[in-house]
């Protein structure tokens, strides 16, 4: 094996796209505009980047594997749009400038990544990342599947979206997983200001942290019997089905209605 197709790649479970045309579909689709500054997580060989470079401001491509940074370097040069950091994304100081954020991840980092862009001090304003379907839909939640744990964390502050799937064979080597473009919006007016925040995850967190219990049975602990069937009547679910039966929509109103309870 070359050294410019490293094991890393493997064991961080990434794929490459193959071919430029969809890499400029990509980027063509993705929220960045002319003005914008981009951080790339794993550019690998840079077809993102070169694409990423026709269509905004600045591209800061942060790249791990130091001979796939190297040959970045080189490639870019004369580009003065383009700079390349050689470091772990984890270790990497996001800017304090507003920014966006895209990468074709990989895809056992997946949820770490994407913990780390949402609690940073300084989030940003869109990510839009190449990952395996199955953590998209555990991200996105509902409509795109039920409701989980993380969904629920994010979206008070997060629009989350899949944006685009693609077929196995756009990717060298073919994932054994089907992948998607999962779209993260930070919300201009979050749905749970600051002050609160610390309670929603609270809530949410008690509600889904026990495991086979009914939405009925979760809520016991702040809301009476006579609450919560009141409320699962106005706000249209079945108290006796588990926590994931319900919306965001629905938790949200449930969190509202908790917190006005508390003495």
């Amino acid at each position: 094996m070359s050294r410019y197709r490293t094991p890393r790649r493997a064991d961080l479970s990434q794929h490459f796209l193959r071919s430029r045309s969809l890499a400029a579909s990509l980027i063509a689709q993705a929220p960045v505009t002319p003005n914008d500054l981009v951080v790339e997580i794993g550019p690998g060989r840079g077809i993102l980047t070169r694409e990423l470079a026709r269509r905004c401001r600045e591209v800061v491509a942060v790249e791990l594997d130091g001979t796939l940074a190297e040959a970045l370097r080189t490639r870019f040069l004369s580009d003065d749009r383009v700079t390349i950091v050689t470091s772990d994304f984890f270790r990497f100081r996001l800017p304090e400038v507003p920014y966006k954020v895209l990468g074709n991840i990989p895809f056992n980092r997946t949820a770490a990544i994407v913990r780390r862009l949402a609690q940073d001090d300084s989030p940003p304003q869109d990510a839009y990342l190449v990952v395996q379907r199955e953590a998209a839909e555990r991200f996105a939640g509902s409509p795109f599947s039920r409701e989980t744990l993380p969904s629920l964390l994010l979206k008070p502050w997060w629009q989350i979206e899949i944006a685009r799937r693609f077929r196995r064979t756009d990717f060298d080597p073919p994932p054994g997983v089907d992948v998607v473009a999962l779209w993260l919006a930070r919300r201009t007016r979050p749905l749970v200001d600051r002050f609160q925040a610390a309670d929603y995850r609270r809530f949410i967190r008690s509600c889904f942290g026990r495991d086979g219990r009914s939405i009925r049975r979760c809520l016991r602990s702040g809301i009476t019997g006579t609450q919560i069937h009141r409320l699962s009547r106005d706000l249209r679910f079945d108290p006796s089905g588990p926590p994931s039966g319900l919306t965001f929509d629905q938790w949200l109103a449930l969190f509202r209605f908790w917190r006005l309870m508390r003495p």
